[in-house]
């Protein structure tokens, strides 16, 4: 039956529900895909035909979600690093100290590129370090900026209620990201042999050596 003269045709909720159920399982197929690929063969060396191929879709549906290498590049990184900071955040919010809150949230970090370890090449292979600030306006830099503040405020905190050392937050927090950058490098260049709790139990003692003034937060001991 038409539509009366001078109305809209009303369309399907279901429908859009759908169309958008659809891409998003595109852009997830595509993601889990180039992420694969890149870690395998590095960015340069992959084809948008490769990812279309490994990801079960069409190239002319690929492009359709994505205009090329770069955007899923943004995409990857905005997804990636979306669910690492909202896990590290969630670990670090059931406790009251400072320190709790940023051993909790270091071990969600490094836990999630644990899990993750084609994203973890992926990010070691870009050559940055990850103690110093990303620049423009990107995924990754804006990843960077949010969590370096959240671990900003944790220090500015921590010293503030004497648990530790008084020095520049800033500086803490890059060093702090250097060091986890260190040990999963580590970590991924050794075959990824070493067993995932020693990794965790060790980069705690790092980061309390290193930055703890009590004797009893910095674990001497052991």
């Amino acid at each position: 039956m038409s539509s009366p003269p001078g109305t809209a045709r009303r369309r399907s909720p279901g429908r859009g529900h759908a169309r958008a159920a659809r891409q998003a399982l595109y852009r997830s197929l595509i993601l889990d895909a180039a992420e694969a690929l890149w870690a395998e063969k590095g960015f340069e060396a992959t084809k948008m035909e490769e990812i279309a191929e490994e990801s079960g879709l069409a190239l002319g549906t690929v492009y359709a979600v994505y205009r090329g290498k770069s955007a899923i590049v943004d995409a990857l990184h905005e997804s990636r690093l979306g669910d690492l900071i909202q896990t590290a955040q969630r670990a670090a919010q059931d406790s009251d100290s400072a320190l709790d809150r940023l051993v909790a949230g270091v071990r969600a970090y490094i836990e999630y590129f644990l899990a993750h370890p084609a994203y973890l090449q992926i990010h070691l292979a870009e050559g940055t370090s990850w103690g110093l600030p990303v620049t423009g306006g990107t995924p990754r830099a804006q990843a960077w900026a949010e969590g370096h503040a959240m671990q900003v405020r944790l220090f500015e905190r921590g010293i503030k209620d004497g648990l530790f050392y008084r020095d520049d937050p800033s500086r803490m927090a890059n060093t702090l990201a250097a060091m986890q950058q260190i040990r999963l490098a580590e970590w991924l260049a050794g075959g990824r042999a070493e067993d995932p709790d020693h990794i965790l139990s060790g980069i705690e003692l790092q980061l309390r050596r290193a930055f703890c003034l009590r004797p009893g937060d910095r674990n001497d001991s052991q």
